[in-house]
């Protein structure tokens, strides 16, 4: 991702939200509500109009992406069972007491948008590099943003994360947590990947749980 650009990847994955949801097979995997919130960002980020939000649902899309599939046997459907398993890690966590829920890499996730107000007990924090979260937070703004949904737009290569997590007077570390860092540690070296996990440990308290996602070597 370039510094001052939104990450295409945070788009691609939204588009391909779209396109899981037009398929039958993947679309009663998806969680409930997720492909018509992620439309809604997307139109109201202005990071895609209508048109762009028809052609990802088309059948033309749908066929492109299965070709993909066919070549790379899981590789786009797998992204439904990636936000099925994330959400789903989240509301176990919700119901075993934690009443924090932090997303890393959030892109145009939409799963603290749509618990907020399920669960308003609980605290949804988001932080994504300020070149994708201006988009976010300009589209959760418009559709009406909760008050227990914070989105933080930080570059974490910059700043550490309890640093930034320190910084939002709303976070408190001995709060049990739910961490979420779906499609996020690829990008990472190993080193990376520790200190990350070193720094989720320090920022939340006891009981704190990650859901993460990963690609083997």
């Amino acid at each position: 991702m370039q510094k001052d650009k939104p990450s295409k990847t945070a788009h691609k994955i939204a588009m391909g939200m779209l396109t899981l949801g037009a398929k039958p097979e993947t679309a009663d995997i998806l969680p409930t509500g997720i492909v018509a919130a992620t439309e809604k960002l997307l139109l109201a980020s202005g990071i895609m109009g209508p048109r762009a939000i028809g052609w990802s649902k088309s059948r033309l899309t749908i066929s492109i992406y299965d070709a993909f599939d066919w070549m790379l046997p899981g590789q786009f459907d797998a992204l439904a069972d990636r936000k099925a398993f994330c959400e789903g890690a989240v509301r176990e966590a919700i119901a075993a007491g934690a009443r924090q829920v932090l997303v890393l890499g959030a892109g145009y996730d939409t799963i603290g948008y749509r618990l907020a107000p399920e669960f308003p007990h609980v605290n949804f924090f988001e932080i994504d590099h300020p070149a994708t979260a201006r988009f976010k937070i300009k589209g959760i703004v418009a559709l009406g943003q909760r008050d227990n949904h914070y989105l933080i737009a930080a570059d974490l290569g910059k700043r550490t994360l309890v640093e930034t997590l320190e910084s939002q007077g709303s976070w408190y570390r001995e709060t049990q947590t739910v961490i979420v860092a779906e499609g996020l540690l690829m990008y990472l070296s190993a080193n990376a990947v520790h200190e990350l996990f070193a720094q989720c440990n320090a920022a939340s308290g006891a009981g704190s749980r990650i859901a993460f996602t990963y690609i083997p070597t």
